[in-house]
């Protein structure tokens, strides 16, 4: 069951990066072997208590000068540049700027800001004074962790100044051999055995610069301690559970954070690349290294070691991680409350896909409250993935592997703070950065004041979780139905209808109702998941589904579920009516469904229009091919319920027909500060008609979801967030309208189900397409035209770029995808080949070093001959930081240099990205080529020199390399794209290659049938780079993508020229889907 909370008041913070910039999402350079990967501990029947305050760690030297705090002005198309550096997306603040432009506060690197002002974003350093970058005044609130006075010998010494209820333990190390400290808080706490009253466990600092954090937990300890035997509240709570405080779950980084020019560091403090010195490519995000859900995707978590949210090279890689997980699995708590910030949040549940909720979140929402009534004032109670996704994230661990309910509070900016009192000397001018929270003991203070009551709620909770005792006075219910309206099961058979309801209850009843008469009952089961999600969050409460029998056609069946509550007696759940409704023939299993949107307004329809008009076509497709068809009307009876309607029928052809964006009067033209976009957004509908087509997927059902704007969201896409807006944060219902943040004042339809469901990474609109060509089973052999119809001709067709492309399926099985057919006509352009259909496809990766090299044997040739390798090139890559080259060497020799193009194409120039070293240690093999100097790099290696394309060709270059110096040897030529750690453009294409003289063409390869001589190979020795160039057809000419369970095509059936080319065509899409 799920309960689409997103079209809900549930608020929006998040940003995916999307399109082809976002393809520095794909697999990026893992860099660093992990000092264990061991399973990580059971952790031991209790652990040793530690009784001497920490001493002073040893911190590595700073290798740079650490990240800083800038503001950034951005339009809406450069949102997505700043992003793809790897910037961690909801710890950027955004307001808008006089010229109407974004302006983000941002925290960069210093390689990270050249690349910004490289590309001619405007990049502003906040103030020294705001950047304080040297350690607080020894006066102020903040401290070190470890050392004389610091907050480890604090939590010792209150150990020894109240034993009978506090014992401080260590639970683990972390990278640089402290002890991660937790202190245990009960009655008799040194004969209590751990785990033997219900625990919470209280943690923080996960990432090192959020400095309020610890501050929080300490005080909450203090509020315990303290309060024990003069609080009659705190002193219950101590005596009848078990309450941890972890203050710092990553020392080593809070630490460093008080080092000069470090105060915005993040992660631990693991040396990637082991020089000895800690950089910007330096440590791992602790809160994406977790086992659950580790590397799901590019997008929750990076492979990059430059990213902030850089997952380590394996799942649980990170001493501190492997504490953590060894400690959650011995206490076995009933909560964790693992406070970060600086967002004003409490995030729960589901993180690794977007509007996914689950049975337990009943107990969140009870505790953590809602919109209009937080637990914690101005904080916005949220869904994890409702922000961003995550994986490898701490409470998806928690929930999932220890049955733990976990809650993620981020706390207050220092803007927020800076607004507390009138009179201080604190302004939202002076905040170097949303982590600075003032050094003062007042705003300290008021801070922890108001997040106080949720954190102790949560202890209230323990004893009897499923009744939790909600701050903000809200209650869990008990049974919570899934309610639909339309009902299209066939005359006579079953419906299944199901609930939310606590596992606690027993005699857990369907109830139901035909036409009025008299009341029924039918057992439920409890349900256990789907493919993909299902099972998460189910400790608490579960999905329990029945069925109605032999269901009539036209009957109205009222439906409402029950159970027994000890203490209660019986519960009931709210009712709900559904209709079973008429035109489902015997033995359908194919449902046609409509989105015409005859309603709307994109196109704007004749105003007589009751109904779809292509229906007919995709009923007698499928009756041709001898399947019967019933058809579902989105615009007459909204979106289908995946139980409701959807279950009943073994696959779904969902199209679109003339519709281009489903929208209304209202959502037609959209404000983004300002400016005015057409195309920029649609109506809540959509979402609801995903989500539930989603949810269909994920229990086995079939898919073809059919149109020329399918998959497609609009000119904002990236800006957006990677979607398109529905509706304004808040109020769904309401039209959107950008004010200040264009990723977070709107809700989004998220372009993850195509990405990730649909096995569509991105789409651009095709022209001059006259029609669909097969490639692979099962359209091998189809050659159609597509005329397209009168009201809608075939002039923005969908083509395609794979997911499998970017992920790819050995490192993401899950997203296995594969084009299956393309188009014919004029449909030339920049990445489509430049003769015939194949060509080596080049799209950008993060830190690649990808090669296609062939070896070439001159041992006849003469200088004379003016040997030559010629080809066609078109590139688009990140001017100046990225760069194709072709290498030469003598086989045997490492005489090894780069060659200039003949036709001037090529620069010398060295790449940007050299300076500083980074490049060239992350691809050893170009100190062949380049030598790093101060303060800029020689375009001379140790064997050659540097030549090089970068920026935009402009399309197909006929590009050609003398090789007459090598004449009478045998030598090898490698084509290659290299890249650095962040963003960049779409690649690089190769075609046409031919080796030639004076005499004429030696040989010629343009990938029609193979490689020929050419070989895909590995990165160079030394040299980690993961993904390689690829033989293929036009990067973005896929007009059907194929998955396991469904097909995604960039045309509508009824745009195919006759009927029978609409038999053969289903007849296809049949064998793949019902296969």
């Amino acid at each position: 069951m799920r309960r689409h909370r997103s079209t809900g008041t549930t608020k929006r913070v998040r940003l995916a990066t999307t399109g082809i910039a976002a393809l520095s999402l794909a697999l990026g350079l893992l860099t660093a072997a992990p000092a264990s990967t061991a399973a990580p501990a059971a952790g031991p029947g209790s652990y040793p208590e530690v009784t001497s305050a920490p001493p002073e760690a040893k911190l590595p030297p700073a290798g740079d000068n650490g990240p800083q705090s800038y503001t950034v002005k951005a339009d809406s198309a450069q949102v997505k540049q700043i992003f793809a550096l790897g910037v961690d997306r909801h710890e950027t603040k955004a307001t808008k700027a006089a010229d109407g432009k974004a302006e983000l506060e941002v925290i960069l690197s210093d390689a990270q800001v050249a690349k910004l002002r490289a590309a001619g974003i405007a990049v502003e350093a906040k103030s020294q004074a705001q950047n304080r970058s040297a350690a607080p005044a020894a006066a102020g609130v903040f401290r070190k962790y470890s050392g004389p006075g610091g907050l480890g010998a604090e939590l010792v010494q209150l150990a020894k100044d109240h034993p009978d209820i506090a014992k401080t333990v260590s639970i683990g190390k972390t990278v640089l051999g402290q002890d991660i400290l937790a202190v245990k808080v009960t009655k008799n706490v040194r004969t209590s055995p751990d785990g033997s009253k219900p625990a919470v466990l209280y943690m923080s600092n996960q990432h090192a610069r959020e400095w309020i954090t610890p501050e929080m937990t300490r005080r909450l300890l203090h509020h315990y301690v303290d309060g024990y035997g003069t609080d009659a509240e705190a002193t219950q709570l101590v005596a009848d559970n078990e309450l941890w405080f972890v203050i710092s779950a990553n020392p080593d980084g809070y630490d460093w954070t008080f080092q000069t020019g470090q105060r915005l560091w993040r992660k631990n403090l693991r040396d990637n690349n082991g020089d000895g010195v800690i950089t910007a490519g330096d440590g791992v995000d602790l809160n994406r290294n977790f086992d659950y859900k580790w590397g799901y995707d590019n997008e929750g978590s990076s492979p990059d070691p430059l990213n902030e949210t850089y997952r380590g090279p394996a799942p649980s890689s990170e001493p501190e991680t492997r504490a953590i997980e060894g400690f959650a699995g011995h206490i076995k708590a009933k909560f964790v409350v693992n406070y970060h910030s600086a967002a004003q949040l409490i995030l729960y549940g589901v993180g690794s896909q977007v509007a996914t909720p689950s049975p337990d979140d009943e107990i969140m929402v009870a505790l953590a409250g809602d919109d209009a009534h937080p637990a914690v004032a101005d904080y916005d109670p949220d869904l994890s993935a409702e922000l961003y996704v995550t994986n490898g994230d701490t409470d998806g661990q928690m929930n999932e592997a220890y049955k733990t309910l976990s809650f993620t509070p981020e706390m207050s900016t220092c803007a927020t703070a800076a607004g507390y009192l009138p009179d201080d000397p604190y302004t939202v001018e002076n905040c170097g950065s949303i982590f600075g929270f003032p050094n003062d003991e007042t705003l300290v203070g008021m801070e922890y004041a108001k997040n106080q009551a949720f954190a102790v709620s949560v202890a209230k909770s323990a004893k009897d979780p499923d009744d939790p005792i909600s701050s903000v006075g809200r209650k869990a219910p008990d049974l919570i139905a899934d309610r639909f309206e339309h009902s299209y099961a066939e005359d006579r058979d079953d419906q299944t209808v199901a609930v939310i309801a606590k596992r606690s209850l027993t005699n857990r009843k369907l109830n139901y109702r035909v036409n009025g008469g008299p009341a029924k009952t039918a057992g439920v089961k409890e349900w256990k998941g789907g493919k993909r999600y299902g099972e998460q969050g189910s400790a608490y409460y579960a999905e329990y589904r029945g069925d109605i029998k032999k269901v009539r056609t036209g009957d109205r069946i009222e439906v409402w579920f029950t159970g027994d509550k000890a203490g209660t007696g019986k519960v009931e759940s709210d009712r709900f009516t559904f209709t079973v409704e008429s035109g489902i023939a015997e033995k359908t299993e194919t449902l046609v469904l409509a989105n015409e949107d005859y309603k709307g307004v994109n196109p704007t329809y004749p105003p007589n229009t009751v109904g779809p008009k292509y229906a007919q076509q995709y009923v007698d497709a499928l009756a041709a091919n001898g399947i019967k068809a019933a058809v579902y009307d989105v615009d007459r009876l909204g979106a289908p319920h995946h139980l409701g309607v959807l279950s009943h029928f073994k696959g779904v052809f969902w199209y679109l027909g003339d519709n281009r964006l489903t929208t209304d009067a209202a959502r037609e033209n959209t404000d983004v500060q300002g400016d005015i976009y057409q195309d920029a957004q649609v109506t809540p509908l959509v979402q609801d008609l995903t989500v539930n087509v989603r949810d269909y997927l994920n229990e086995g059902g079939k898919l073809a979801y059919l149109g020329e704007t399918a998959g497609y969201y609009g000119p904002l896409r990236s800006a957006a967030g990677g979607g398109i807006y529905y509706g304004l944060n808040g109020h769904p219902d309401q039209p959107c309208k950008v004010t200040v943040d264009p990723t977070s004042d709107c809700l989004i339809v998220s372009d993850d189900f195509t990405q990730y469901w649909l096995g569509a990474f991105d789409r651009s609109a095709t022209n001059g397409a006259s029609g669909v060509v097969g490639s692979a089973a099962p359209f091998e052999g189809i050659d159609k035209p597509l005329p397209g119809t009168a009201s809608n001709p075939l002039n923005e067709a969908g083509g395609f770029l794979p997911t499998s492309s970017i992920l790819t399926p050995d490192k993401f099985p899950m997203f296995d995808s594969r084009s299956v057919a393309t188009y014919s006509g004029n449909t030339s352009g920049p990445y489509t080949p430049a003769e015939g259909k194949w060509y080596i496809n080049g799209l950008h990766t993060d830190n690649a070093y990808k090669r296609l090299t062939r070896t070439i044997d001159l041992t006849g040739v003469t200088a004379a001959d003016a040997a030559k390798l010629t080809a066609q090139f078109s590139y688009d890559t990140e001017r100046a930081w990225d760069h194709a080259i072709v290498e030469a060497h003598t086989v045997g020799a490492e005489d090894w240099t780069t060659l200039p193009d003949l036709n001037g194409n090529s620069t010398t120039k060295p790449p940007t990205s050299c300076e500083g070293g980074d490049l060239v240690a992350t691809h050893p093999q170009l100190k062949h080529y380049l030598t790093v100097t101060t303060p800029k790099c020689l375009s001379t290696g140790t064997t050659g020199s540097w030549n090089a394309f970068t920026g935009n060709s402009g399309g197909w270059k006929p590009v050609a390399f003398d090789l007459s110096a090598y004449a009478g040897k045998k030598i090898e030529v490698s084509i290659a794209y290299v890249s650095d750690a962040n963003t960049g453009g779409t690649g690089l294409f190769v075609d046409d290659t031919k080796v030639v003289t004076a005499a004429g063409v030696r040989d010629a390869e343009a990938f029609e049938t193979g490689l020929g001589p050419w070989v895909l190979a590995g990165p160079p020795p030394g040299d980690q780079a993961l993904v390689g160039f690829s033989r293929s057809q036009a990067a973005f000419g896929t007009s059907v993508i194929a998955t396991d369970d469904t097909l995604l095509v960039g045309f509508g059936l009824e745009q195919l020229a006759t009927a029978e080319d609409r038999k053969v065509f289903m007849d296809r899409m049949l064998r793949e889907l019902y296969k």
